[in-house]
């Protein structure tokens, strides 16, 4: 059974010029309270943001693997986010990890072709201003999705 990445159930839009991402769980928007957010959106222009929360919201089967927390589409751009709340301990690879899982089964079960523009993004709140490894971090990620990898506590809508 193919998996709707655009079930209405979990979907949330703004066009706020700043706000959150929290992972309550499911994830979804915060416009007060920025010292819980997991991630800040950065959005100058307002354009219309669309949240759809995946991680526990979404049907997808457990032996589908781990799933990232959401995704947010605006204009051609489509981007997967993962937030995490830890200070040690692998989480930047498990979290590409999960945003490779995701990607895999958005691909094989939704329409990528309006999306021009291809992300996924790390925020981790205990470690808002890590560095993930090297380039080859990056490079596998991007040669295994398509996607671009952003690790930041800040997503800046462009």
């Amino acid at each position: 059974m193919a998996i709707d990445f655009f079930a209405a159930k979990c979907k949330a839009a703004t066009t706020e010029k700043i706000f959150g991402i929290y992972d309550v769980p499911p994830a979804e928007l915060r416009f007060d309270n920025a010292h819980v957010w997991h991630l800040w959106v950065d959005n100058p222009g307002g354009v219309e943001i669309t949240l759809r929360a995946v991680d526990h919201c979404l049907d997808i089967p457990r032996a589908e693997g781990e799933r990232c927390e959401a995704m947010i589409t605006y204009n051609n751009v489509l981007v997967f986010i993962e937030l995490k709340d830890r200070d040690g301990g692998r989480w930047a690879g498990k979290s590409r990890d999960q945003l490779i899982n995701t990607i895999t089964l958005f691909k094989r079960d939704a329409d990528i072709t309006p999306f021009k523009r291809l992300y996924g993004h790390i925020a981790n709140k205990q470690r808002p201003n890590f560095k993930a490894g090297n380039k080859t971090f990056y490079q596998e990620f991007e040669d295994k999705t398509g996607f671009i990898l952003r690790v930041s506590e800040i997503l800046k809508i462009e």
